[in-house]
Order: structure tokens, then C-alpha cells, then sequence
């Protein structure tokens, strides 16, 4: 089938980023912006800056954010804009009408757009809501990144770990003309069945992709290059 893009969150230092894309990653991203809704490990815009800057010219930078405040997300973006960007917040929370804003304050800014998802909930359940999520959103998206949202959660979409029903990704894809990027617990193990089920443009790895937490005290890394080149060996051989 035709090339799936990889795109591997999570690189919280420059050297895991240099190592993914060593290894072939199509997109990096972390989190940016000034306002630190993600805790400490967020990087600031510039911050941001340096640490796509280290990478090879050919890696697509995508810059995250779960705020969604427009105001906010333009000043951040004005001090560093990505290639792409990411909109991870509660999708309620900011409208078609404030994406296009930022649209148009950066006219050559790509925008990929958060749509969640829910594990063990029935796809027909989620089916409508889902639809007038993509019909909203999709005149202000380049892309759109399908991921598994935890419905307790307060703070985006997404870094989970946790899977759910490919169905919805292969319905979400075939409604529309947005380039759609599947995440959820996605690894080497799973990521190939994944690609035949949805037929995506990309594939997401963050929390699959990462050391067990002991192994990040001791080599003070956090990214696992096994996992993220067999993660990225499975996508490409699909």
C-alpha cells in the first residue's frame, strides 16, 4: 500500500529526537508554549526552537498545545511557529471560528487538529458526535490526529497508551478529504493491522514508544530506540 507517514511524540530531549529521526520518523513533536498546561517537562517557545532546530532538515516539526485560548496560542506563535501545529486541548473549548484565526494570522502554518476518541464505547454511540466534530472542523484542518481521549482527563486528548476500536478511525478517514494521522496505544506489535484496518495517511507513537520509567532514571532518557524503529520498520513494511 502507499507510505504511511511516523510520527513519534514523546522526545523530550534532543538527543531521543535525533535518534527517531535517525531511525527514519517522518514527524517530531513535544509540547510548546509559555504557558506551562503540560508541567514542567513543557518546553517554552524557544526552548521549542532549539530543540527542533537540532534536527535534520528533512523531519516535519510539530509544535503541541492543549490551550485554547487563541489569544495565547497566536502569542506563542509569534515567537516560534513549527511547521505544524498541533491543537491537543478540549476540542469544545476552541472554535472553527478561533482555528481559523490562527489560520490567518499564519498563513503558511499547517494546522493538525485533535479529534478523540473513546475506548469501550460502542462506535455507533460515537458515530454522531464524532461526524459533526469532522464536518466543523475540517474547512480549518490540514490534518487531523485521531486519538484515544480518557474521559476523566482535564488536559487534551491523547498519551493515553490505550487503544480503541480501529472502526472509527476507518470511518473518520473514509468521510473525509483531511489527511488523517491514527495514534492510540499504536507500537510494532499493532501499528501494521492498524494501517490495513484504516488505510491512514499517518501513524502516532508516543507512550509505546517510551522506557519503562525506571530505565528513564537510569539513562535519563526517555525514548526507546528499539521500539521506535520497530514501531516505524512495522509502518513501512504494512
Amino acid at each position: 500500500m502507499a507510505n504511511v507517514i511516523t510520527q513519534i511524540y514523546g522526545c523530550e530531549n534532543i538527543i531521543d529526537a535525533q535518534i527517531a529521526a535517525a531511525l527514519g520518523a517522518d514527524h517530531i513533536g513535544c509540547g510548546m508554549g509559555e504557558v506551562k498546561h503540560l508541567g514542567p517537562k513543557q518546553k517554552s517557545c524557544l526552548e521549542a526552537k532549539a530543540f527542533f532546530d537540532a534536527l535534520p532538515e528533512n523531519v516535519v516539526r510539530v509544535g503541541l498545545t492543549i490551550a485554547t485560548d487563541v489569544d495565547e496560542i497566536i502569542n506563542d506563535l509569534h515567537i516560534y511557529t513549527p511547521d505544524v501545529f498541533h491543537l491537543s486541548g478540549d476540542i469544545r473549548d476552541i472554535s472553527p471560528e478561533g482555528v481559523q484565526r490562527i489560520r490567518d494570522a499564519f498563513p503558511g502554518l499547517k494546522i493538525m487538529q485533535a479529534i478523540p476518541v473513546f475506548s469501550g464505547v460502542p462506535v455507533e454511540e460515537q458515530w454522531p458526535e464524532v461526524e459533526k466534530l469532522i464536518r466543523a472542523y475540517e474547512a480549518t484542518s490540514d490534518f487531523f490526529l485521531i486519538d484515544t481521549k480518557d474521559p476523566t482527563s482535564t488536559i487534551g486528548i491523547g498519551a493515553t497508551g490505550a487503544t480503541h476500536d480501529r472502526e472509527i478511525d476507518r470511518r473518520i478517514i473514509e468521510s473525509t478529504d483531511v489527511k488523517c494521522i491514527i495514534a492510540g496505544g499504536l507500537d510494532g506489535s499493532n501499528v501494521a493491522e492498524a494501517i490495513h484496518q484504516t488505510h491512514p495517511y499517518g501513524v502516532d507513537s508516543c507512550t509505546l514508544t517510551t522506557y519503562p520509567k525506571f530505565l528513564q532514571e537510569i539513562t535519563g532518557r526517555i525514548k526507546d530506540p528499539v521500539k521506535i524503529w520497530e514501531f516505524i520498520e512495522a509502518a513501512r513494511n504494512a
